[in-house]
């Protein structure tokens, strides 16, 4: 089919086209290199990244500028300063109040946005035609519960209801009986952490596999903006886009290591095995560093066996606790 009566063949701004699956970058772009490895259908070529190489080492000096400026300047800010928390809990309630709206009206066009994707192109194999899974789908699922909302959802699972009983419009009694307040309840919470939960880790997953393993392009989060940007997704603005991904990554990996390890504190405390004298921040310290040192071991064994095993036994682990709750409370009530 020739590029005319091909509708996937186009030009966006004279900077790159589509063709046989694969972005072909124009004459400002250095030149594609083949794999001679027939198993490998897509094509690498090299990007105009800026890059750094200090001996083994090689990075983008500006992407890491950016993400290592922000978080250290956001560190050096809460140790430095006696009101930062108060500070921080400030911008929080600034960002709610004002970009809520932007919150509840995204979630559900995201949602609506990833089934029809499903509908319509779910037959497509996020990589080239002759490639099989690396691994099954209850590991892939397990790893990406595991990475996504696992933390989140035990921590909140239990105490988000219970906050929205006291916290939400339909808490009125003169409205509504506590039956139905408790309903409420549940409902916002399964909303939260629903198909409302999963659809902004799909959009990024998507679009990012899409350019990465169907079209040669770096797996970075500029990438998913090439449509969009073209040749500009390599320069400072594309380093923009990366540099302020690394600050959002770290700070959400942060928030769900700090909710975790106040639940664990708080359960090793109920269990005993922690004096219940001992200083919170000296045990939480102590948490922090088993679960950096595991996830350390994790991600040096690589994905076959670190991160696959660690995952399918903390959803395992996960799934026990549910069935426990389950059969060990009225489980005539519960359904």
């Amino acid at each position: 089919m020739s590029g005319k009566d091909d509708p996937m063949e186009n030009t966006v701004g004279g900077v790159a086209t589509i063709e046989d699956n694969q972005f072909v970058v124009d004459d400002e772009q250095p030149m594609i290199e083949e794999e001679d490895d027939a198993a490998v259908t897509t094509s690498k070529r090299n990007f105009p990244l800026r890059e750094t190489t200090i001996g083994p080492l090689k990075f983008n000096w500006l992407v890491s500028v950016i993400g290592i400026g922000v978080l250290w300047g956001i560190a050096i800010f809460c140790m430095s300063s006696e009101n930062a928390g108060a500070e921080l809990r400030r911008w929080y309630d600034t960002t709610i109040l004002y970009f809520s709206w932007f919150y509840i009206v995204g979630n559900p066009i995201m949602t609506f946005f990833i089934f029809w994707v499903a509908y319509r192109y779910g037959n497509l194999k996020l990589g080239p035609k002759d490639a099989e899974p690396e691994f099954s789908n209850v590991a892939y699922f397990a790893m990406l519960f595991s990475a996504g909302v696992g933390v989140g959802l035990f921590f909140f699972g239990v105490s988000e209801p219970l906050f929205h009983q006291s916290g939400n419009y339909f808490t009125e009694r003169g409205y509504h009986s506590q039956n139905e307040i408790d309903q409420w309840a549940l409902v916002i919470t399964m909303y939260h952490w629903g198909f409302a939960a999963w659809s902004p880790y799909l959009m990024v997953a998507i679009s990012g596999g899409l350019g990465a393993y169907c079209f040669g392009l770096p797996l970075t989060v500029r990438s998913t903006f090439f449509p969009i940007l073209g040749k500009y997704t390599w320069g400072w603005i594309g380093d923009l886009i990366d540099g302020w991904s690394i600050v959002m990554t770290v700070t959400g990996v942060c928030t769900s290591l700090g909710l975790g390890v106040i639940q664990m504190n708080t359960g090793i405390r109920s269990l005993g095995w922690v004096s219940e004298s001992a200083n919170d921040t000296t045990v939480n310290t102590a948490i922090i560093w088993v679960i950096t040192a595991f996830a350390t071991l994790s991600v040096v064994s690589g994905l076959e066996k670190g991160i696959k095993i660690l995952s399918i036994t903390g959803f395992s682990l996960g799934c026990l606790i549910l069935f426990l709750c389950f059969v060990m409370e009225k489980s005539y009530y519960q359904l």
